[in-house]
């Protein structure tokens, strides 16, 4: 397989984890959010494809079954919970809390669940990488002797085009607020059906 392939396969398989980091990246784009949702995304495309080259076709056919399932599943369930929040809250309550009592108002402020640390995270990263693992059979398949290379590029590509996108995010959220954090959980909505559908 060529270089060019690879970088074309590697920008397909990163434009689910690129919507994720934006949709999330409206409300949560600090450096550490964004060096968990950039190294997650990366981390999982990376071994994706290559526990597809290595599970074989018995991996292959459930994947096939039940892949777009589990992938929609997991993304409703975290798009459901950042929605919930997102409307739960007024707007301006964090501004209000910080001005009027710094210390125990921003630990309230900042009490939404953050979807870039724990399960959230694991569930979105699985997610937007099944895809990878249908990629790593198909190489397998097709007698590439090593998935080292082509993983490690599908890898980098979506890391950063999951960095990108929690930096679009961020952009919208300033610019737009509370309705662009409710936006952000309907596209992730639109993602997970989209897996059911394509």
């Amino acid at each position: 397989m060529s270089t060019l392939e690879v970088l074309a396969i590697a920008v397909a398989l990163g434009l689910d984890a690129m919507s994720v980091s934006a949709a999330i990246g409206v409300r949560w784009h600090g450096p550490r959010q964004k060096f968990r949702l950039a190294w997650h995304m990366g981390l999982f495309q990376f071994l994706m494809p290559v526990l597809g080259w290595l599970g074989g076709a018995q991996l292959a056919s459930l994947l096939d079954k039940i892949g777009s399932y589990v992938a929609a599943a997991l993304v409703f369930a975290v798009a459901g919970k950042m929605l919930y929040e997102a409307v739960k809250s007024h707007p301006g309550a964090a501004e209000q809390a910080v001005a009027t009592a710094p210390a125990e108002a921003t630990a309230t402020a900042t009490s939404r669940p953050d979807p870039t640390r724990g399960w959230s995270l694991v569930a979105l990263s699985v997610a937007t990488s099944l895809d990878a693992l249908v990629v790593g059979f198909s190489l397998g398949l097709k007698g590439a002797s090593s998935i080292v290379w082509p993983s490690l590029v599908i890898g980098v590509i979506a890391a950063a085009m999951s960095l990108a996108g929690v930096m679009v995010g961020k952009s919208l959220g300033d610019r737009f607020g509370k309705p662009a954090e409710i936006a952000g959980a309907v596209v992730l909505m639109l993602l997970a059906a989209s897996f059911l559908v394509w």
